[in-house]
């Protein structure tokens, strides 16, 4: 109701019955008594005169008195016809409606106050005792009290009602003894003047009686299922037709203990269910009429409270142990299921089977749950052989299958489960059953084996990884010695020499030999970054020269620039090597077809679509995307599945590395980026590099700023003699003795040291400084990174190269933070070694 309810008529009293009107009535009454007593008293002493005059008074009064009873009796009278004549007011009739509603209602102030109660809260309120020892109307929490309390329901649909907001919740439920016990749906209402209309309406109806309908309502009496209620001593209650036919007793009959009508220890298995949360199900014997004992399935609930009562509902097993309740509603609803199995076996998330026989090579389904079906395609019916529903292809037989699950180790079995989208990975467990049979669980590890594939996949990964990593340090440093050797013998051997063929040709393999392993190092995420901010619209301008240089005339090349694209902080050369690579698969795609689009997009993203996109936990905020779409043939779901394998290629023998891919995913990877691919056969294939947007600070806005500014290609000087003290520290001999013969030649006075340590100890021992450290980054012992630190304050004013084929991560992030630390990769040329030398030394090498 929107509206308070009007408050209860005040009735017509007469006017004696009044306060007022009962005193006018004795005043008069006294004083005639008065007057006639002294009348009688005071006439000897007066004369006739003062009794005549006493005896007036009197009469007087009597009058009065008279015309006053009279009058109120002809105006009760009047009001009557007038009133009787007379509509109802809507207010009276509300309130006769509020008073008379079969629901209990009850008005209270905000904090809860009870203001007023119909007839049906008054009624309540005796039953469930809430009235105490004050007799003042209860509050609805203070029904509750016996009953687990309600306080929490009815201060939260208070709040609400105080926010203007009518609210309904459902109540614990209420014991009003004798076994009646009921339960409400509560309703708040916000009313004006800051009261609240609350109202109760019995749980599963709405209006009618107010409450639930006990246990032996009509509609539950010959239910094909015992419904009892019972208390924690084991009394029962109460129960329904169909238990009293069971147990054999007439109506009225008095119900015998729960300990009596269970075998064994059946009622204590009840009874200790109480201290559980929910509902429990318990297998028992029932002894039923005739002394014979029959398996029953007992499911209870207990109301919450000290002394509250259980309510159960028992069922009876059939001979394959389904209830046979369930097994007709099932039957109904699921025909092709056959007998179902009993009620949580039918709920359960994976596949249950009854197998007629011990042996599941032999077995027939005789039994089965809605979960198994469903995988199945409905396959799994009653009467199919059990090993018709998998595949034996791979060569195992079911007794090879089923035998260690078999064996009682604990192990599952493996199998292949035939469905209509194919097959699925399963798990099967067995257990015994009545009668000799057998249970069968089978569990869907579809997910689980493509987890373990994944996982054998990453280890194999990670083991190519450690290998790259592990040799790469010593090949490079093979390769850097074979370069540096070759270039001197072209110096004395230039052009025309019949040997200079010859030292080119070693030349050249020591390059392929060079970017293969830099492709190794990509893939194992072991290359040397120097992360730095970038604007991926120049980038992308940089790189367009070459990639219409490495694209074909029949492939036509688009490149679309997105809108308020994020900076990005990555290593510009590693990027650069990342969108050749994919360009260059996408040219030889689309070349089988004679041609088409290659298409790089570039666009800001949110976290969400690379999150959806399948990436685990990526970073909050903005994402830069970069597609590369080509429209060549396609790759279907299995070489997807290997593309970024290394050394995995499609390509015929001798026409590519298997290399690409791998490259360009550790190169994503290691800068802090994910790689996903989307191919269709006959289409075209995609991949899309998302890598984080980065919010440049100041020093790096200008840095952008400056190189904007100057952006010239610097000449290597021609000159590259020079002079200045180096400090050479290779672990290499092959490698050190070249380059300091290199260097030495061109000017420079070098010190050479064959590891940290004793690079350390010349820094502790020299006195005049060095102009230049020129240190390898892995060695054994105090490696290059180690001897910056450690002999940080002996190199003040010392430019720094580190010169490897191989680093660590971590190396890659003191790289970019030392800005004045530059770096030279293996295998470099005499020429790149002098230019860097020269390009750090500078004036001072002039």
């Amino acid at each position: 109701m929107a509206e308070t309810s009007a408050p209860e008529p005040k009735s017509r009293k007469p006017l004696w019955s009044r306060p007022i009107g009962r005193v006018a009535f004795w005043v008069c009454g006294a004083i005639a008594v008065v007057a006639f007593g002294a009348a009688v008293v005071a006439a000897g002493e007066d004369g006739w005169q003062g009794f005549v005059y006493l005896s007036g008074l009197a009469a007087v009064g009597f009058l009065v008195l008279y015309a006053i009873a009279a009058g109120e009796t002809a105006g009760r009278n009047l009001r009557r016809k007038i009133e009787k004549n007379r509509a109802p007011t809507p207010a009276a009739l509300a309130f006769r409606a509020i008073e008379t509603f079969p629901e209990p209602v009850l008005i209270s102030d905000r904090r809860g106050a009870p203001r007023w109660g119909n007839a049906a809260y008054h009624a309540l309120a005796r039953k469930a005792g809430g009235f105490g020892q004050s007799f003042g109307l209860p509050t609805i929490d203070r029904l509750w009290a016996g009953a687990g309390g309600g306080d929490g329901t009815v201060y939260r649909l208070a709040r609400a009602a105080a926010r203007g907001e009518g609210a309904c919740e459902r109540m614990p439920p209420l014991d009003l003894g004798e076994g009646d016990i009921r339960r409400f749906h509560l309703e708040a209402s916000p009313q004006a003047d800051g009261l609240i209309l609350w109202r109760l309406v019995g749980a599963g109806e709405r209006g009618g009686e107010a409450g639930a309908e006990p246990v032996s309502a009509d509609w539950s009496l010959h239910a094909p299922v015992a419904l009892f209620s019972l208390r924690a001593n084991g009394d029962i209650v109460g129960g329904n037709a169909t238990f009293r036919e069971w147990l054999g007793l007439t109506e009225g009959a008095p119900f015998p203990s729960l300990r009596d009508i269970l075998a064994g220890d059946g009622a204590r298995s009840v009874l200790y269910s109480r201290g559980g949360e929910g509902a429990a199900r318990i297998d028992a014997r029932l002894k039923a009429r005739d002394g014979i004992e029959s398996p029953v399935a007992i499911v209870v609930e207990w109301l919450p409270g000290e002394g509250a009562l259980g309510r159960a509902v028992m069922y009876g097993l059939s001979r394959t142990g389904a209830p046979p309740g369930v097994a007709q509603s099932m039957a109904e609803s699921c025909t092709a299921a056959g007998t179902a199995m009993e009620d949580m076996f039918a709920t359960t998330p994976f596949g249950v089977v009854r197998l007629d026989g011990a042996d599941p090579e032999t077995a027939i389904i005789e039994d089965t749950n809605p979960a198994l079906m469903q995988l199945t395609g409905g396959r799994a019916i009653p009467g199919t052989r059990f090993c018709d529903l998998f595949n034996w292809d791979d060569g195992r037989s079911p007794v090879d299958a089923f035998s260690a699950a078999m064996a009682g180790s604990g192990d599952p079995a493996e199998a292949r489960l035939v469905t209509p989208d194919g097959q699925l990975y399963v798990h099967l467990a067995f257990a015994p059953a009545r009668g000799g049979k057998r249970v069968a669980y089978v569990i869907d590890v579809t997910a689980w084996k493509e987890m373990e594939r994944q996982l054998s996949q990453s280890n194999k990964m990670q083991a190519v990884g450690q290998l790259a990593g592990g040799v790469a340090h010593d090949f490079n440093n093979l390769l850097t010695a074979v370069r540096l050797n070759t270039d001197e013998l072209l110096n004395r051997h230039p052009v025309g020499d019949p040997d200079y063929s010859e030292l080119q040709a070693i030349n050249q393999t020591v390059a392929r030999a060079a970017g293969l392993v830099r492709k190794l190092l990509a893939f194992s995420r072991k290359q040397t970054f120097r992360m730095e901010t970038l604007d991926i619209g120049d980038l992308l301008s940089d790189v367009s020269v070459l990639l219409r240089q490495i694209v074909e005339e029949t492939v036509r090349l688009d490149i679309i620039h997105g809108r308020d694209l994020p900076m990005i902080k990555a290593d510009k050369g590693q990027l650069e090597t990342a969108i050749i690579n994919l360009a260059a698969n996408a040219r030889d795609a689309m070349r089988e077809k004679g041609g088409g689009t290659l298409t790089v997009k570039t666009s800001r993203v949110s976290d969400d679509v690379v999150r959806n996109a399948g990436a685990p936990n990526p970073r909050e905020g903005d994402w830069l995307s970069i597609a590369v779409t080509d429209e060549g043939h396609g790759m279907d779901k299995a070489t997807m599945e290997k593309i970024f394998e290394p050394f995995f290629t499609t390509k015929e023998a001798g026409k590519g590395t298997g290399l690409g891919l791998a490259t360009v995913y550790g190169i994503v990877k290691q800068s802090g980026g994910f790689l996903f691919a989307d191919s269709e056969v006959g289409v075209g294939t995609t991949f899309t590099i998302y890598l984080p947007g980065h919010e440049p600070t100041e020093e790096e806005t200008v840095e952008l700023r400056e190189a904007e500014a100057e952006k010239t290609v610097e000449k290597a000087p021609e000159d590259l003699s020079g002079r200045g003290r180096i400090l050479l520290v290779e672990d290499e001999d092959a490698v050190r003795a070249i380059a300091a013969k290199t260097l030495a030649k061109r000017g420079y006075d070098v010190v050479e040291a064959c590891d940290g340590e004793e690079a350390y100890e010349i820094l502790e021992d020299d006195e005049e400084g060095f102009d230049l450290l020129i240190s390898d980054v892995v060695m054994p012992g105090l490696d290059g990174p180690g001897l910056l630190e450690k002999a940080r304050d002996m190199l003040e004013g010392t430019r720094v190269v580190f010169i490897s084929g191989y680093a660590a991560e971590q190396f890659s992030d003191t790289l970019s933070k030392e800005q004045d630390v530059s770096f030279l990769p293996k295998p470099f040329t005499l020429t790149q070694l002098a230019e860097k030398v020269k390009e750090e030394l500078g004036e001072q090498a002039g």
